[in-house]
């Protein structure tokens, strides 16, 4: 029995051109990942018969299957940025004190948050909670739930009309950097 992949031979004998073909694109740094990844492909998704074309690698096929992985590669890329360690500019710094307060602070409102929102009702709280602690759009969450877009509009507005109500002067506070007010305002009531 011989070896059944016997074509894919013919193909690898011209890596060197595919890795120049990736390379026009470029692309230097993962030419010879997207190649490697190109031979995966052929082995999942093509066949002799659409590679081979009388007994010569059909560089139409291998360059049109390159380009796409290529392509994928690009938009994944673009997606993710790169952050080399060996460039003084990207330590992270530790917080300053005032970062700490202004910190303090707004876990302070979110606690306030909460408290108001041990007020409402149940259907209000899961809403605001779906809302406030995942990225769902009201869109979104009308899918989601089956509840009109509409009606969840109008609750989250009056949710959010009660909070502005009753915690105006604590986002006053923190919004002119008086964390200190903040804190100690709420542990005298």
């Amino acid at each position: 029995m011989g070896y059944p992949l016997k074509w894919l031979e013919l193909v690898a004998a011209q890596h060197k051109d595919w890795v120049a073909i990736i390379n026009s694109f470029g692309e230097y740094r993962y030419a010879e990942d997207i190649v490697q990844e190109m031979y995966f492909v052929l082995i999942k998704y093509a066949s002799e018969e659409k590679v081979i074309k009388n007994g010569k690698v059909s560089r139409g096929y291998v360059f049109f299957t390159l380009r796409s992985l290529y392509y994928q590669y690009y938009n994944k890329k673009k997606k993710v940025g790169f952050v080399f360690i060996d460039h003084d500019d990207v330590y992270t710094q530790l917080p300053q004190q005032d970062n700490i307060e202004e910190n303090e602070a707004f876990h302070k409102i979110c606690e306030l948050v909460d408290e108001v929102a041990d007020g409402w009702s149940w259907y209000d709280k899961k809403l605001w909670k779906l809302y406030s602690q995942t990225d769902m759009s009201m869109r979104k969450l009308a899918a989601e739930t089956s509840i009109s877009w509409v009606s969840i509009y109008h609750t989250l507005k009056h949710l959010k009309e009660d909070l502005r109500n009753k915690l105006e002067e604590e986002y006053l506070d923190f919004k002119h950097n008086d964390y200190e007010r903040i804190r100690t305002k709420r542990q005298k009531d």
